[in-house]
């Protein structure tokens, strides 16, 4: 049960985690890459709707039958499909990458 709630909260977490790095080059600092992340306006502070919109967003992907809640079928199928992409990673790193 540790472990399943761990991966649920990974998963909500992974739009940040996930992200693409910030166009410009690479943060000096955590505070940098939070803003280049998530001040979407640019206007140098991040607005709850910027802090929540990545959330919202990997929510409605998780939501897969679009009924505004996340039941437990959709959410082993996201952590089926995290199992598969992490050991579709570990195939292309090859025995070398493995520890």
């Amino acid at each position: 049960m540790k472990k399943s709630l761990l991966t649920v909260f990974s998963l909500l977490l992974s739009p940040l985690a996930l992200a693409q790095p910030p166009q410009g080059g690479q943060p000096r600092s955590m505070a940098d890459a939070f803003m280049m992340q998530l001040d979407t306006n640019k206007d140098g502070k991040v607005s709850k709707a910027e802090f929540i919109a990545p959330y919202e967003k990997r929510f409605a992907e998780m939501d897969k039958n679009g009924d505004g809640s996340v039941d437990r079928a959709e959410i082993e199928a996201v952590e089926k499909a995290m199992r598969e992409r992490m050991e579709q990673m570990r195939r292309q790193q090859g025995p070398a990458g493995r520890k």
